[in-house]
C-alpha cells in the first residue's frame, strides 16, 4: 500500500496518498469530486483531471488492491441510480464494457459536471460519438454529421463548407464534449 505523496511528473504537483488523501475527501465533501481531484494533485499535464489516477490512489488508501478488486464489486457499490446510468452508457456505448469500474466511475463523474446523472438524461443528451484525434478538428467532421446526417439536409455539390467554422460560429454553444478513452462524446447542451 502507497502511503507517501505520489510526484506527479507532469504538473510536478506533489499528490495526496494514503491517510492524507481519505482526510482531504472527508474534509472536502461539499467539492465536487473534479474539485477534490484537482486539489488533491491528480491533474495531467492538459490540467484536466486525472480521475483513474485518484481513484487508484483512494482504493489503496482504504487497502484495496485495484488489480484484484472483482468489478461486479465496483457495479454492486453503486446507488440504483447509477447502475441505471451505467447500464444505459453501455447499452449506447458498448465499448464500456471493457473498461474497469474506476474507468467508469470517472467518465460518470465527468458527466455529472455536464448535469447528467441520470439513464434518461444520458439517452435525451447524448448526441453522437467520434475518434479523437488529439485536436479539435473532428468537431468539424462532427457538425458534418449533424447537418448532413441527423438533419437530413442535401448540400449541393458546389458548395464550400467550413464546418470547423460552423462549429465555432453555430453549434458550440449548444453541445458539450467528454474526451475519453480515444473517443469525444457529443451532448447536447439542453436535454
Amino acid at each position: 500500500m502507497t502511503t507517501l505523496p505520489h510526484s506527479n511528473v507532469a504538473t510536478k504537483q506533489e499528490r495526496l496518498a494514503g491517510q492524507e488523501l481519505l482526510d482531504f475527501i472527508k474534509g472536502s465533501a461539499s467539492a465536487t469530486k473534479t474539485e477534490q481531484c484537482l486539489r488533491s494533485g491528480y491533474i495531467k499535464e492538459s490540467g484536466s483531471p486525472a480521475f483513474t489516477d485518484w481513484y487508484v490512489a483512494i482504493l489503496e488508501a482504504r487497502g484495496i488492491d485495484s488489480d484484484t478488486q472483482p468489478e461486479t464489486d465496483w457495479y454492486d457499490s453503486l446507488t440504483e441510480q447509477d447502475q441505471e446510468l451505467y447500464d444505459m452508457i453501455e447499452e449506447r456505448c458498448p465499448e464500456f464494457e471493457k473498461l474497469y469500474g474506476d474507468q467508469c466511475t470517472e467518465f460518470m463523474d465527468e458527466l455529472s459536471e455536464l448535469g447528467i446523472t441520470t439513464a434518461e438524461q444520458f439517452e435525451d443528451a447524448l448526441c453522437h460519438q467520434l475518434s479523437t484525434c488529439h485536436d479539435e478538428s473532428h468537431f468539424g467532421e462532427f457538425v458534418e454529421y449533424l447537418v448532413t446526417e441527423v438533419n437530413c439536409d442535401e448540400l449541393p455539390e458546389f458548395l464550400c463548407t467550413d464546418w470547423m467554422q460552423s462549429w465555432y460560429s453555430n453549434y458550440r454553444h449548444d453541445f458539450s464534449t467528454i474526451e475519453f478513452d480515444g473517443d469525444t462524446y457529443f451532448f447536447y447542451n439542453h436535454f
